[in-house]
């Protein structure tokens, strides 16, 4: 026992505030593992989510604990997201990098998950995106092939990319 209470001791006023520290502390431990039996969130989400109801130091606190015992890894998340929002929603890594933002990872956290696509060809996802809601005939269209370009910009893909792959299958 760390704060060397005993049964019967007299409290003072440094003793008691050690022990509401430590249970507010603990109460914030215990909330922080809730979420996270939900689901996976950066530590970033989790302090937001966690100064809403807990005081800013207790809140830092538990999060660096999380961290430094390894119940938290933000790169591996990040980077763990990034693949699935590639393969899985065929996203494009600036709607990526938007969205791990959002989700409150750190810039170099993003930057690193992002850099596993600088030198991938993404004409397979834009292609994937585009046939699963354009046919070729709509697209030879020119206001619905910029539509589509507007499209797959929102979907985070550079415009040279789309432009090229538009082309490609008009040309077919």
């Amino acid at each position: 026992n760390h704060l060397e209470i005993e049964e019967g001791d007299f409290l003072s006023d440094e003793k008691t505030e050690a022990l509401e520290y430590a249970a507010k502390k603990l109460s914030c431990i215990k909330s922080a593992f809730s979420m996270l039996s939900y689901n996976d969130m950066s530590s970033g989400k989790l302090k937001r989510k966690l100064t809403q109801k807990y005081e800013k130091e207790i809140t830092e606190t538990v999060i660096q604990m999380l961290l430094e015992r390894g119940y938290l890894n933000d790169e591996a998340l990040a980077h763990r997201y990034a693949e699935s929002f590639y393969s899985s929603k065929k996203w494009g890594p600036a709607r990526i990098r938007n969205e791990l933002y959002a989700r409150g990872f750190s810039s170099s956290d993003i930057n690193n998950a992002i850099e596993q696509f600088d030198n991938i060809d993404h004409s397979e996802n834009i292609r994937a995106l585009l046939e699963a809601k354009y046919s070729k005939s709509q697209l030879s269209d020119r206001d619905t092939a910029r539509k589509a370009a507007a499209y797959l910009y929102r979907q985070g893909y550079e415009s040279s990319d789309i432009y090229e792959i538009i082309n490609m299958i008009y040309q077919e």
